[in-house]
């Protein structure tokens, strides 16, 4: 097993999909369970004032499509939620499925997913086993930069294969810092935690994002788990090392 050996940081930071969670876990686990559960979510949660607000929205949205089915709020409860699940249908089977309302609704039903103990994020043992090896051994801080949205990763990393990892993470970062794939984005987030680049390690799956970090100042590791994965980005990413895995990062 070949390690990659690098200078003990203060920090560590690394993104969620593919990194420390595989990058299959919106298609496998979070899309089946939301086709399962986008109308018993209304009908669990209909009094709630979140729910309701996913219901106003999306009937706004509704509204502006002359071919989508429309919905009536002032209807009673079980006939609006047979139009909201109409429109789901309707929004799932013709690709609009990306409005602002509905990527909210969406999040909202997985995370209900979570809270009711239906959903568990398959996070990496590897990935578990060092975090909490760097937290309370090294005392390291811990980051995660996610290309997701900050609530949804924090709701993800409750409830994983490994338990809730969120105790071990000092923060989380996402998109609104930038994109992940620009040198800027990386160093307003040096400014959020306050540590010099030079003190930081980024673990990363995406050659894109760590060229940037890289190009920012960071520490940066490639952790790869597929070999073709590996072949494709060894020439292109000759400066960087590349681990399959958090056994094989090394901090001394």
């Amino acid at each position: 097993m070949v390690i990659v050996k690098v200078k003990k940081p203060l920090a560590v930071v690394f993104d969620f999909c593919g990194t420390a969670a595989r990058d299959t876990f919106v298609e496998k686990t979070l899309q089946p369970y939301f086709k399962l559960a986008y109308k018993a979510y209304f009908e669990a949660n209909w009094s709630k004032e979140e729910c309701q607000a996913d219901a106003k929205a999306l009937a706004a949205v509704a509204a502006k499509d002359a071919a989508a089915p429309k919905i009536d709020l002032t209807a009673a409860k079980q006939e609006q939620i047979a139009a909201l699940a109409k429109y789901v249908e309707y929004c799932g089977a013709n690709k609009k499925d990306t409005s602002k309302a509905f990527v909210m609704y969406r999040f909202h039903v997985w995370f209900d997913g979570y809270d009711r103990g239906k959903l568990t994020t398959p996070v990496y043992s590897d990935v578990a086993v060092h975090i909490q090896k760097w937290k309370t051994e090294l005392q390291l801080k811990l980051f995660i930069f996610s290309n997701g949205w900050t609530e949804a990763t924090k709701k993800f990393m409750s409830k994983t294969s490994h338990g809730d990892l969120n105790a071990l993470i000092d923060d989380h970062f996402d998109t609104s810092l930038g994109s992940l794939k620009d040198a800027a984005t990386y160093r307003k987030l040096i400014e959020r935690i306050k540590e010099d680049p030079k003190e930081v390690t980024f673990l990363t799956k995406s050659a894109s994002e760590g060229k940037a970090a890289k190009a920012a100042g960071l520490n940066v590791v490639l952790v790869l788990t597929h070999t073709a994965t590996v072949e494709a980005v060894s020439t292109s990413c000759k400066d960087i090392p590349i681990a399959r895995s958090f056994t094989q990062v090394e901090f001394i």
